[in-house]
C-alpha cells in the first residue's frame, strides 16, 4: 500500500507545481501597429511613403520617433514588445507622400494621435486614403435665383484616416455667384457632398439642400446646382 500511496504523492505535487506555472505573469508577447495607404478610393496602393511613429510629448531622452515605408501593396507596420518598449506613452502616427508622381493630393500629410498603447499582445490597424485632387466647375441653373437667395455651395468630403468618426470632416472652397466660372478641386473618386445653403428673404427662412457626388481623377466634370 505504501508505494501506491507515494504515487497518489507524486501525483498530487506535480499538479500542484504545474498550476502554480500557469498562475504566473506571460511573457509579454506584440503589439502590432499596421496598415495600408492607398489613394483614388482605396483601388491604387500608396508605394514608398513614408510613415512615422511619433512619441508624444513630454520629450525624454528615448527615441521620440521610429520611420518606415509602405511596400509596393502600400502596407506598414510597426511592432514592439509589450511591456517593454511602450512605456505607456502617448503615440502617434503620421505619413508623408514620397513617391515620384507629381499629382497634387488632398491630405498628403496628416498626423493622427493615437493616445496611449495598450501593454498586451493587441493588434492595432489604421488605413489610409489619400486622394488626388481633380477640378471641376459649378454652375447654378437659376442664376437669378441663385442670387436672390445669396445661395453658396461648399464641398465636404473624407481624407486620410479611413474612419466612421472621421467622415466627411474635411471641407475645400466655396462656390457662389461671385466666381462660378472658375475650377474647385474636390478629391477625386471620393464620396463629396455639395452643401448648398441660402436664405429666402421673403418666406424668412433657411434654404439647405445636399447632393453627394463622386468625380474620377481628371475628369472633365461640370456640377449644376439647382435647388429643388
Amino acid at each position: 500500500m505504501i508505494p501506491h500511496l507515494l504515487n497518489r504523492k507524486l501525483i498530487w505535487f506535480f499538479l500542484l507545481l504545474l498550476s502554480s506555472c500557469s498562475l504566473e505573469s506571460p511573457v509579454p508577447t506584440d503589439v502590432v501597429i499596421e496598415g495600408r495607404i492607398t489613394t483614388d478610393g482605396g483601388a491604387k496602393p500608396m508605394a514608398a511613403m513614408w510613415v512615422k511613429l511619433i512619441k508624444d510629448r513630454p520629450v525624454s531622452l528615448d527615441v521620440n520617433e521610429l520611420t518606415t515605408k509602405t511596400d509596393d501593396k502600400g502596407f506598414y507596420r510597426f511592432k514592439f514588445k509589450a511591456n517593454h518598449q511602450l512605456n505607456e506613452r502617448v503615440y502617434g502616427l503620421s505619413y508623408n507622400i514620397s513617391t515620384a508622381d507629381n499629382d497634387p493630393y488632398f491630405c498628403s500629410s496628416n498626423y493622427f494621435r493615437i493616445g496611449h498603447l495598450p501593454s498586451a499582445d493587441t493588434t492595432l490597424v489604421y488605413n489610409f486614403d489619400i486622394p488626388r485632387k481633380t477640378a471641376i466647375h459649378c454652375v447654378y441653373n437659376d442664376p437669378v435665383k441663385a442670387r436672390e437667395f445669396e445661395l453658396n455651395t461648399i464641398f465636404k468630403f473624407t481624407c486620410g484616416l479611413v474612419s466612421d468618426s472621421n467622415r466627411f470632416m474635411n471641407s475645400t472652397g466655396a462656390a457662389s455667384m461671385v466666381y462660378t466660372e472658375n475650377p474647385l478641386y474636390i478629391p477625386a473618386h471620393t464620396p463629396v457632398i455639395a452643401v448648398t445653403r441660402g436664405i429666402d428673404r421673403k418666406l424668412n427662412k433657411a434654404l439647405e439642400q445636399m447632393d453627394t457626388i463622386m468625380v474620377a481623377y481628371g475628369t472633365n466634370y461640370t456640377h449644376r446646382i439647382e435647388l429643388r
